[in-house]
């Protein structure tokens, strides 16, 4: 069988062209086989939160947001994520929103419910709850001391005026 000189290179251009598809897609962090559960929450402010954040249960990495958009009606935010096809839990679980680390973005953390409800299925919305991080919780302790120190200094400026 002699095959001639463009078949050789239409299958050259074929092998290189799904060569490129596969390498871009895996650098891209997207399976081309994907059979992940697809799953979504909805979330009042996702500030910190990125498309490729990492999706965790119990500090493992489970999978990675995909998405980030507006809601139907543009108040609230969707965020659409992937986790392994392997994991069962309840459809009444929560994803929490978390602040990674002092320079590491927010990422979601899901904490599985094991009641006898439904089990998780490709499609379905989680309950969202939002966990404060290290700089809330920073700025509601300084908040208070702030006025205070507002108060004595105008207390302080009327005491040198009179």
């Amino acid at each position: 069988m002699n095959l001639s000189r463009e078949i050789k290179t239409a299958i050259l251009v074929l092998g290189c062209l799904g060569t490129f598809i596969f390498g871009f897609s895996y650098l891209k962090g997207t399976s081309l086989f994907d059979n992940d559960l697809v799953l979504h929450s909805v979330y009042q402010d996702v500030e910190g939160l990125v498309v490729g954040a990492k999706v965790t249960i119990n500090g493992y990495s489970v999978g990675k947001v995909k998405n980030i958009d507006f809601d139907e009606n543009y108040q609230k935010i969707k965020v659409t994520y992937s986790l392994r096809k392997d994991l069962s839990f309840s459809s009444q679980s929560v994803a929490q929103l978390y602040e990674a680390g002092l320079i590491g973005g927010k990422a979601i953390a899901i904490i599985p419910a094991f009641d006898n409800s439904s089990l998780v299925q490709s499609g379905d919305v989680l309950k969202s709850k939002i966990k404060p991080g290290l700089t809330d919780l920073v700025n509601q302790r300084l908040t208070p001391l702030q006025e205070k120190i507002e108060k004595m200094m105008v207390s302080a400026d009327q005491l040198l005026v009179n």
